[in-house]
């Protein structure tokens, strides 16, 4: 029995290797299995516990293959996000998005998502970018095989026009898959792809203007520009 075990162990670990890249190696691109890109709320296994320490390190070292390829969508969110305000301190696990690691981003008229419950209505203009990735331990030791990294969506939040759609608070939603495929937009491409993320948000009081908020020990105290912040 440990025999089978351990050659399935390794049967999973060539597959992982040959999906993905792993964190211990420089990450040149995007491999994510169709069901997480058509929906990030499928019910996956998450990814085991890492330090926060761990997930900066990994998401630095993927940084910039994520951003070219959510860029390749040429949603303009995705080309300029990094280059905006990030709200937390560490990527944190969301369960709202598939029990991925996520960093919270908004551009200049975003600012006011950086005071949380405080914030209130964000104005016309404003727009929430959160990418995602997930850290898949490895079943054997690091010695023979690394943990994997998979690359996530990119999440993006518009606030359009009174009476762009008042059945998602004239917010526009758009999923951005890990090799730049826009797979949905409101009222756009796709758009039933991203009726859930509406639907989910739609949950939160309007008084908050459907927005989620990042955990308390993950909100970074003051803002600062993304290029800004040392890794």
């Amino acid at each position: 029995m440990k025999k089978l075990m351990l050659t399935a162990c390794v049967l999973i670990a060539y597959a992982a290797l040959g999906q993905f890249q792993t964190s211990n190696s420089h990450w040149t691109g995007a491999r994510t299995a169709v069901a997480d890109i058509e929906n990030p709320l499928d019910n996956h296994e998450p990814a085991g516990e890492i330090s926060d320490a761990e997930a900066i390190k990994t998401y630095a070292s993927m940084k910039d293959s994520l951003l070219r390829n959510y860029a390749s969508s040429l949603v303009k969110a995705a080309g300029e996000y990094a280059s905006w305000h990030q709200f937390n301190n560490s990527p944190y696990v969301s369960e709202q998005h598939g029990d991925r690691l996520v960093n919270d981003y908004g551009n200049d008229k975003a600012t006011g998502y950086g005071d949380f419950e405080n914030g209130g209505i964000l104005p016309v203009g404003a727009v929430i970018a959160m990418d995602s990735f997930k850290i898949i331990p490895s079943c054997l030791p690091l010695a023979i095989t690394a943990d994997a990294v998979e690359a996530g969506p990119l999440f993006v939040m518009e606030k359009m026009e009174h009476g762009f759609n008042p059945g998602t608070g004239d917010w526009q939603f758009s999923m951005i898959s890990p090799d730049g495929v826009l797979v949905g937009q409101t009222l756009g491409t796709g758009h039933d792809k991203v009726q859930f993320c509406a639907d989910c948000h739609q949950s939160v009081s309007q008084e908050q203007d459907w927005l989620f908020f990042l955990p308390h020990k993950y909100r970074r105290e003051g803002q600062r520009l993304a290029s800004e912040t040392t890794r």
